[in-house]
C-alpha cells in the first residue's frame, strides 16, 4: 500500500510503502526517486507482459489459421469426391447433374466366404440397387418377374426393416435379393400407393419362393398395413427347428447370426455395433439419407438367406439318409460331423434356382423338393401369425379375463413364453414344458400386467384350448 502526506513546511513529499504483517509493523520510505524508480520497473514490466500476450495471441491465430486451412482443403476434396460421383450417375447436356430425390442409387458388394461353402454362394460381387421412386420400383420388379417366367429366379431372401417391426410398426425399406440386392425405400418413396402395388404382385407371387429367417413380425405388417400376404415361404428357423426335432433335440429360437455361423461359419459379430445403434435410437431407420452403416446391415441380413437354405436342405437330407441307415447325424455336443455338407456333393445344387419350376427338377433331387415343401407348409404358421388377436383394435382396452390367442415361442420348466402380435408379449406359468411346442397357438386368459411389457396369462380349459400343430409329415 501507498501512503502520501505533506510536512509542515509543506515541500517533502514522501511515500509510505507497508510491507505488511510479515515485516512485523515495519515501514520502509521512499522519496521522489524512489518513487520514479518504481514507476519505470512497473512500465517496463507491463510492456514484457504486453508482448508476451502479443505474441502469445499471434501463435494461436497462426494456430487456428493453419487449422481453418486444412479443413477448407479437407472440404474441398470431399466436393471433388461428391463431384465424381455425381458424374458417374449421368450429366445432362448442359452439364449440370440429372438427379432427383426419386433417383436410384447404385453400389457393389464384394463377399468373401470360405471355400467350403462357396457352392452355396452365387457369385462374389452383388450389385446392390436402392430404390425410392414408384417407376424405378414398377421397372426393377418386372425385370425380376422377367426372370421368374424365364425360370431363371424362383428365390428371394426377404426381410425388412424399420420402427417396431409388428402389427402396428412402421415399415422403413424392403430388402430382395436376387442374384442383385434391391432395397426398396417404402417410407420415403414418392407413391406409396403404386409402390405396394408393384411390391405386393412380386410378394403374393406363388412360383416364387420367399426365404425369411422368423418371418412372423413382418408378415404381420405387411399384411396389417399394407395388406400384403406372403405365401409360399421357406423359414430358416422352422427349418432349423425341423432338424432339431428329426434328430430328437430341443427344440429353441436359434437367431440369425448364430444359424449363419452353425450352417455356413459365417461370423457375423461385427453386427453388435449395429444392434447398439439401434437399440440408442430405435427410429433410426426413418431419418433420411439412411446411414451408410445401416444399409451395410440391410445388406447382410438377405444376401446370405438363399445358400443357407441349401445348407439346411442339405442337412435335412443328410437327416434322412442317416436315419434309415441307422446313424446318428449328430455328434454329443449336437453340433456336425467334420463334414459340414454331408455325403453328397455340394455342387450338385449349384443350379438350384429350378427348384419349383414346373416340371424342371433335373438340377435337384426330388428329396430336396420334397423337404423344401415340407418347410414352406410348416412356415405356414408364421404367416398365421399376421391373423392372431386383430379382434383387439386398442391394447389400452386389454382387461383381466379376457382371451387371447398366443403363439408358442419359448418354454422351459416353469414358464411358457408367447407372441401375440401385440406391443406385448405374454408369459404362462406352470405349464407343463413338453405339452407344447414352439409355431403351436393356444387360448389363453388375462391373469394381469406386468412392468416389464410382459402379460401375464393363463391356459384356458384344456376343452378349449386351440392347439394348432401340424406334423409335416
Amino acid at each position: 500500500m501507498f501512503f502520501f502526506w505533506r510536512t509542515l513546511k509543506g515541500s517533502d513529499v514522501c511515500c509510505v510503502i507497508s510491507l505488511g504483517p510479515l515485516a512485523h509493523g515495519w515501514q520502509h520510505v521512499v522519496g521522489p526517486s524512489g518513487m520514479q524508480a518504481v514507476c519505470k520497473r512497473y512500465a517496463s514490466g507491463m510492456q514484457a507482459v504486453c508482448k508476451r500476450y502479443a505474441s502469445g495471441m499471434q501463435a494461436v491465430c497462426n494456430r487456428y489459421a493453419s487449422g481453418m486451412q486444412s479443413l477448407c482443403k479437407r472440404y474441398e476434396n470431399a466436393m471433388r469426391t461428391r463431384g465424381r460421383m455425381l458424374r458417374r450417375l449421368g450429366a445432362g447436356t448442359n452439364g449440370q447433374v440429372r438427379r432427383s430425390a426419386s433417383s436410384v442409387s447404385y453400389g457393389y458388394l464384394n463377399l468373401t466366404v470360405s471355400d467350403k461353402i462357396m457352392p452355396y454362394v452365387e457369385g462374389l460381387k452383388k450389385k446392390v440397387i436402392y430404390v425410392s421412386s414408384s417407376k424405378d420400383c414398377k421397372a426393377y420388379v418386372q425385370e425380376i418377374q422377367k426372370g421368374v417366367q424365364a425360370g431363371k429366379i424362383n428365390c428371394i431372401g426377404l426381410d425388412v426393416e424399420g420402427y417396431k417391426i409388428g402389427r402396428n410398426g412402421t415399415v422403413s425399406i424392403i430388402q430382395v435379393c436376387t442374384q442383385d440386392v434391391y432395397l426398396f425405400d417404402l417410407y420415403k418413396c414418392d407413391n406409396s400407393y403404386l409402390f405396394v402395388k408393384c411390391l405386393k404382385e412380386l410378394l403374393e407371387d406363388r412360383r416364387v419362393i420367399k426365404i425369411t429367417h422368423d418371418c412372423r413380425e413382418d408378415c404381420s405388417i405387411l399384411f396389417n398395413q399394407y395388406s400384403i400376404c406372403l405365401n409360399k415361404t421357406f423359414d430358416t428357423q422352422v427349418a432349423f427347428n425341423l432338424l432339431l426335432k428329426e434328430t430328437k433335440k430341443d427344440l429353441y429360437q436359434i437367431s440369425y447370426d448364430d444359424l449363419l455361423y452353425k450352417c455356413l461359419l459365417l461370423n457375423n459379430k461385427h453386427k453388435i455395433y449395429f444392434h447398439k445403434m439401434i437399440s440408442l435410437d430405435q427410429k433410426i431407420y426413418l431419418k433420411r439419407p439412411i446411414a451408410k452403416e445401416l444399409i451395410q446391415y440391410a445388406i447382410q441380413d438377405v444376401i446370405y438367406l438363399k445358400p443357407l437354405m441349401w445348407s439346411l436342405v442339405d442337412r435335412l437330407l443328410r437327416v434322412c439318409k442317416d436315419g434309415e441307415a441307422g446313424r446318428e447325424p449328430f455328434g454329443e455336443d449336437g453340433e456336425a460331423r467334420s463334414n459340414p455338407f454331408g455325403e453328397e456333393n455340394p455342387r450338385s445344387i449349384k443350379n438350384g434356382d429350378d427348384v419349383m419350376s414346373e416340371g424342371a427338377h433335373s438340377n435337384i433331387s426330388e428329396h430336396k423338393t420334397n423337404i423344401i415343401k415340407r418347410v414352406t407348409r410348416l412356415s405356414e404358421r408364421y404367416i398365421n401369425y399376421q391373423f392372431l388377436n386383430t379382434h383387439v383394435k386398442n391394447e389400452k382396452e386389454l382387461q383381466k379375463g379376457m382371451t387371447l390367442d398366443g403363439m408358442v415361442v419359448s418354454c422351459n420348466n416353469l414358464n411358457l413364453y408367447v407372441k401375440l402380435n401385440l406391443s406385448r408379449r405374454g408369459v404362462i406359468t406352470n405349464c407343463m414344458r413338453n405339452d407344447f411346442e414352439i409355431g403351436d397357438v393356444v387360448k389363453c386368459v388375462i391373469l394381469g400386467f406386468c412392468n416389464n411389457d410382459y402379460i401375464k396369462l393363463g391356459l384356458c380349459d384344456p376343452s378349449l384350448c386351440a392347439v394348432k400343430r401340424e406334423e409335416g409329415r
